[in-house]
């Protein structure tokens, strides 16, 4: 029997209209990357200062894409991972004297290494189960950090200035660019890992882990590899958290964090990256005006009250809207039109 997670669909050499649809999200990509690389040198200070912020919660956004939507691990652990990620570039660009440059490697490192350790941690456990035990280790890492005078104990540690390649952080132009390519490379990685056998292997294991067993797929070390992966990059954008708000605390650690990024991934589609991109920028512009609105007590409401009309509604969220057979209909009537309109 052929082994259809290690054998890559060939692609057809003999439609050139496939070949410009499979290479049109690609330009898309690069286009909109482009749009977004610019506008900080187009934007005023807050507004390059809410971009920045907007990017660093999309980062973490996504983790939980490869988490949930691509292994189907529910994780309420990504606060641990962001927080950690704080802290660890705070000790390593203002304790150790490194750039962050080099630093944010040595933060991934930390991140990737925690994730692992995580992973390990929940190997046995699924479910319900697994998402507890997740919570419990950023409460664990919270009370551990509320207890240390080496890391500012309850007050944290303010005063600090993070550096890249000698430029302070503090720019947030710079800190926009940074956290943009890190996005960037996040979502080429997990674009990569669709098309190969790693991702092959994830989905098998998210739609049937005892089926995914009998085909030989290692399930464990597949978690281990994402939960590695996904604790990089959100130890990476707790990194670049700190530089944007120059103070570091406990409550990097809360479970509002944690709740508002889940949100973001429920509401835009736990499969989707562009819908958790879209619902990022959305729901974190949103937190941040709702004071103009008078709105700021309700913010938790509002969200909450997404999440219920999205699992009840919609339960693939925006992203879903794309694959939805009323869309897929309209679609197809289009393109029957635009053809006979050709012909």
């Amino acid at each position: 029997m052929t082994d259809t997670l290690t054998r890559p669909r060939q692609p057809s050499t003999t439609d050139p209209a496939g070949h410009r649809r499979a290479g049109l999200p690609v330009i898309v990509a690069v286009v909109l990357v482009a749009a977004a690389a610019i506008f900080p040198a187009l934007s005023d200070y807050s507004t390059t200062y809410l971009f920045a912020y907007i990017l660093i919660i999309a980062l973490l956004g996504l983790s939980l894409h490869l988490l949930m939507g691509l292994m189907g691990v529910f994780s309420l652990g990504q606060a641990a991972l962001f927080g950690t990620g704080a802290y660890a570039a705070v000790v390593v660009t203002e304790d150790l004297g490194l750039d962050g440059a080099i630093g944010f490697v040595l933060v991934a490192a930390v991140g990737a290494v925690l994730g692992l350790l995580m992973g390990a941690v929940t190997l046995r456990v699924t479910d319900l189960y697994l998402a507890l035990t997740t919570l419990a280790v950023g409460y664990i890492f919270e009370n551990v950090v509320r207890n240390s005078d080496w890391l500012g104990g309850p007050q944290g540690r303010s005063g600090f200035s993070i550096m890249f390649f000698g430029r302070s952080l503090d720019d947030p132009r710079l800190l926009c660019w940074i956290g943009l390519g890190a996005l960037t490379l996040f979502l080429a990685v997990i674009a990569s890992m669709r098309r190969s056998k790693i991702g092959r292997a994830f989905m098998a294991t998210r739609e049937s882990p005892m089926a995914a067993r009998s085909i030989g797929v290692d399930a464990r070390r597949y978690k281990l590899l994402g939960f590695t992966i996904a604790g990089a990059f959100s130890a990476v954008a707790g990194g670049l958290y700190s530089a944007w708000s120059l103070v570091v605390d406990p409550s990097v650690y809360s479970i509002d964090l944690t709740l508002s990024v889940l949100a973001i991934a429920i509401v835009g589609g736990l499969r989707s990256a562009p819908g958790i991109l879209v619902v990022a920028a959305a729901l974190t512009y949103f937190r941040n005006s709702a004071g103009d609105f008078g709105v700021s007590d309700y913010v938790l409401l509002v969200y909450g009250s997404l999440i219920v009309l999205s699992l009840r509604f919609l339960p693939l969220g925006l992203g879903g809207l794309a694959s939805s057979p009323a869309v897929v209909r309209l679609v197809g009537r289009s393109g029957r039109r635009g053809r006979g309109g050709a012909a």
